[in-house]
């Protein structure tokens, strides 16, 4: 329930918003429970299976478990991060994890990569094409204590990237009723 309210709350409170951070792996970590009236899970699976079909990944699917009612996969989205007059374009890649009993499913999504030609990062310094965990571009640690407060190096790519996340979000529970 704490973190339903921890969502909810992120979504709607844009610019002082921070993503929501495992606090354990340091990972920028989104989940919830959603509840789903008149779900069966062999109905849940199968949307769910659809929903990942539906990606640009092809090839996502790495677990695939009817019977336990678990699928986990990694995909991308592009992301579009406002750059002067024009937009640098990236991918976004996550991965997502289901889990679906009768009328309820828990979705996870974590370990986001920035994929691009030109990816900034802390220094401001401009790297060739890569894949850059989203973490070290828009996170840091104010000193030297894992414990204390990150904070966001890149507003605009914070911004485009938590906002593509969301609608990503939306998207799923749109295809899982």
């Amino acid at each position: 329930m704490k973190l339903l309210l921890l969502f909810s709350l992120l979504s709607f409170n844009f610019w002082a918003q921070t993503f929501p951070v495992d606090p354990l792996s340091g990972k920028i970590y989104y989940a919830e429970e959603v509840l789903v009236k008149d779900g069966p899970q062999f109905d849940l699976y199968h949307r769910a299976k659809a929903w990942f079909a539906a990606g640009k990944n092809k090839k996502a699917l790495q677990t695939d478990d009817l019977a336990n009612g678990l699928l986990v996969g990694r995909n991308y989205r592009f992301v579009s991060v406002p750059d002067g007059n024009k937009a640098q374009t990236y991918r976004l890649w996550y991965t997502v994890k289901l889990e679906m009993e009768d009328d309820r499913y828990w979705y996870s999504i974590t370990d986001f990569l920035l994929e691009g030609e030109q990816l900034p990062n802390a220094a401001g310094v401009k790297a060739h094409k890569s894949k850059v965990p989203l973490e070290a571009l828009v996170l840091t640690k104010n000193g030297t204590d894992p414990k204390e407060k990150k904070e966001i190096l890149n507003k605009l790519l914070e911004k485009a990237t938590h906002k593509s996340i969301l609608a990503l979000i939306k998207e799923l529970k749109a295809s899982m009723l």
